[in-house]
């Protein structure tokens, strides 16, 4: 069972490796319209993930001879995935300001195609 667990805890952590690579590379090559921040905020959470997976790998193979080591180690196990929480949601908030404002610039952009289009139309008129 306790093998089972390792490999599974690999494969997690390899798999939220290839996802922050696969984001590092979308972003500098410029094929990603994530803010630099937000790439920032995705690290940090990828950086998170391993090290509690690591962390549950080291809490699971250890033999514990103080409870209360082992209480502190699993306290502090339990905050972190609080932390990728709030990060995820820093993360988020900053995707529907970028959305906002995108949008914001596309509304603007047709309505200045709008009027151009209805001066392009006037003007013939106006020749006759």
């Amino acid at each position: 069972m306790a093998y089972a667990v390792g490999v599974i805890l690999l494969v997690m952590a390899v798999v939220i490796g290839i996802a922050m690579a696969l984001q590092i590379n979308a972003f500098i090559r410029g094929r990603s319209i994530i803010s630099p921040r937000q790439l920032g905020l995705r690290i940090v959470c990828g950086v998170l993930l391993l090290i509690i997976i690591g962390m549950i790998y080291y809490g699971l193979a250890r033999e514990w001879t103080n409870p209360l080591h082992e209480l502190i180690f699993w306290a502090a196990l339990t905050l972190l995935p609080l932390m990728v929480i709030v990060v995820a949601y820093i993360d988020l908030k900053e995707t529907q300001v970028i959305g906002e404002l995108r949008q914001a610039r596309l509304y603007t952009g047709a309505l200045r195609a709008e009027q151009e289009i209805l001066k392009s139309q006037e003007q013939p008129e106006e020749d006759n």
